[in-house]
């Protein structure tokens, strides 16, 4: 959520840029596949409204982003953003028209964000004269777990504005789409900018809490024209074009009903040749939703089970169409978001295809579909061979006269990279809640499909404590946890 107010009621409280702050940075974080809700000029009553909006939206995400361009400023240790309504008679009449800041970084602190990011271009210091603040400047402030405060200036300086945008946010838009960079690399290239621009009068200031790494740009993208529409990549509301022979197909499979699911496959057998003239987008939700109903439909499960052969009746694009819509099923969801855990049913049968010589360009789109998740997708298909070193920790359950053992921790490079449920903290929970039962084995295959990885695509060591044995002990599998690329 992005806000940005210039025509303050008050005449001499009005901006230039902080409008414009707001639509340029929106337009540059949509380039970076952010989802993007701008605000302007908005009052103290309509901003309480969008908040509950965006407390509301947050459910949906795992990184979180507010950004304000205005005035901002403090009384009594409390810091907040003024709405264009927002009275500047007097120091209490300011602070009850204004709105908390507070409860901007309590709403980010009480969803499951993984990444919370507020980034605040307003002034530190006590007067106007045409720049974003008042009064002392804003308090100190603290930063909850996983959160990145970046300020616009150091405590008592003025935020500065020059022709079309305020000194820190035109230093952002220069340096946020850099390739690889940490977060916290931009904000230091961010201060180095407009430390120059302001000829040393402004130094910008972050407080963070990040407990892992975060990048706005994690890979350069590859120019790959896109093949699918939008309303294909999100197919929950997905309308076939009026006479295509897919409309039943793709109704059918969606029915969750498997006598109905299983006859699609000898429709589609016997009228492969006319396959050739689909449209290819309807072609990639036929794929997609084929792949959600093999996971009881038996007629579609064991087209999946002889997946190589069965793809090979087919005109070579309508079979790339539709393995490039089961590899996208596996791994995103019907809004296009990445799932938290993907589906992996038959992911085994989608990846030995994806890997084949003979769809080297479906796994080039899946590939540019997931490089922009790097902290979530562990396992690149066809990328390098993961090294995974899991550390089993030894330990007793009542009434159980053996000693059992749970994973406690999984090492990428030498980074645990094994979190909990949420996504927000490192796994801890060594305990009975899991699969009981498990073997090294079992475990091991557990762990592929975690990351949706072929038998070589992960090398996976041990260390354990106590008597471990790998062919006799048991091992309790946690029933939920995820695998996430953050830094400690």
């Amino acid at each position: 959520m992005l806000v940005g107010n210039d025509n303050y009621d008050s005449t001499n409280a009005v901006l230039r840029c902080a409008v414009n702050d707001a639509n340029t940075l929106a337009k540059k974080l949509e380039e970076l596949e952010f989802d993007v809700e701008v605000i302007n000029n908005i009052n103290n009553t309509g901003m309480g409204i969008e908040m509950a909006k965006f407390k509301r939206s947050l459910s949906n995400y795992e990184v979180g982003l507010f950004f304000f361009a205005g005035h901002g400023f403090q009384f009594d240790g409390r810091n907040y953003l003024a709405t264009i309504d927002t009275s500047f008679a007097d120091e209490s009449s300011t602070k009850y028209t204004s709105f908390p800041l507070d409860d901007v970084i309590e709403i980010m602190e009480d969803s499951n964000l993984a990444i919370k990011i507020l980034i605040i271009d307003a002034c530190r210091q006590g007067t106007f004269s045409g720049r974003r603040g008042m009064t002392e400047g804003f308090a100190p402030v603290f930063a909850p777990k996983g959160t990145i405060i970046a300020f616009a200036t150091s405590p008592g300086q003025a935020a500065k504005e020059a022709n079309e945008h305020g000194f820190f946010t035109s230093a952002i838009l220069q340096h946020i789409a850099t390739p690889h960079i940490s977060i916290e690399e931009v904000f230091k290239r961010v201060r180095n900018t407009v430390y120059i621009m302001s000829k040393g009068t402004q130094i910008t200031w972050e407080h963070t809490s990040l407990m892992g790494s975060f990048t706005f740009n994690p890979m350069q993208r590859r120019a790959i024209h896109e093949k699918y529409s939008r309303y294909a990549l999100a197919d929950y509301d997905y309308e076939c074009l009026p006479d295509s022979k897919c409309y039943d197909w793709i109704n059918a499979a969606r029915s969750y009903n498997y006598n109905i699911q299983n006859s699609i496959i000898g429709q589609i057998t016997r009228l492969k040749k006319e396959l050739i003239n689909e449209d290819s987008n309807d072609l990639f939700v036929l794929g997609r939703n084929l792949y959600q109903a093999s996971i009881n439909a038996f007629y579609i499960t064991n087209f999946f089970d002889e997946l190589h052969t069965n793809l090979k009746q087919f005109n070579k694009d309508v079979a790339s169409h539709l393995l490039n819509g089961m590899a996208y099923e596996i791994y995103f969801d019907s809004k296009g978001k990445l799932r938290r855990n993907f589906k992996t049913h038959k992911y085994k049968e989608v990846l030995q295809e994806l890997l084949s010589v003979d769809y080297s360009t479906c796994r080039e789109f899946i590939v540019n579909k997931l490089e922009g998740y790097s902290q979530k997708v562990v396992y690149i298909p066809g990328g390098k061979i993961l090294d995974l070193e899991v550390y089993f920790k030894e330990y007793h359950e009542e009434y159980v006269d053996y000693e059992l053992y749970c994973p406690e921790k999984i090492l990428l490079d030498g980074i645990n990279i094994m979190y909990n449920s949420e996504g927000v903290e490192l796994y801890q929970d060594i305990s009975w809640y899991g699969i009981r039962g498990g073997n090294m084995d079992l475990f091991f295959e557990h762990l592929r499909e975690k990351t949706v990885a072929t038998q070589r695509g992960l090398h996976i060591t041990y260390v354990a404590d106590g008597n471990f044995d790998e062919d006799i002990s048991e091992i309790t599998i946690p029933r939920d946890f995820q695998l996430l690329k953050y830094t400690n």
